[in-house]
């Protein structure tokens, strides 16, 4: 009987540990750009809440997006705790648009959580 305690305990720690070593891992925070827009796109309230932080605050002023409306591309992480990425989208004219922004993210317990995303710059397109 110990022994079989033994091992579900060495197992949940187990589990424990590779869950933590996900969320740290540059594919774990990748995702989460990717789930936040997904969740946006989708209207997803219940996903968002998961995702973001109580005071979670965002300046990027996208408007309605919708499913495979935007594209999205990383630049990797210029601080510890901050993603860099590109979102190119159409806007309600008809013309591409490009922003780039960082998404603040922290650990809370297990999992990472947006805590803000912050506009660098943005752009229309101005040909091919």
């Amino acid at each position: 009987m110990i022994g079989v305690g033994a091992g579900v305990l060495a197992l949940v720690i187990a589990v424990i540990v590779a869950l933590s070593v996900y969320s740290g891992s540059e594919e774990a925070k990748t995702s989460l750009v990717v789930k936040y827009f997904r969740a946006l796109a989708s209207g997803d309230e219940v996903a968002l809440d998961e995702l973001t932080s109580s005071a979670f605050q965002s300046d990027l002023g996208l408007g309605p997006l919708g499913r495979d409306s935007y594209e999205l591309f990383e630049f990797g992480e210029p601080v510890p705790g901050t993603i860099r990425f590109l979102i190119v989208l159409d806007d309600p004219s008809g013309t591409r648009r490009a922003i780039m922004a960082d998404m603040a993210y922290k650990k809370h317990g297990l999992v990472q959580r947006v805590e803000s995303i912050r506009r660098i710059e943005g752009g229309k397109s101005i040909g091919k």
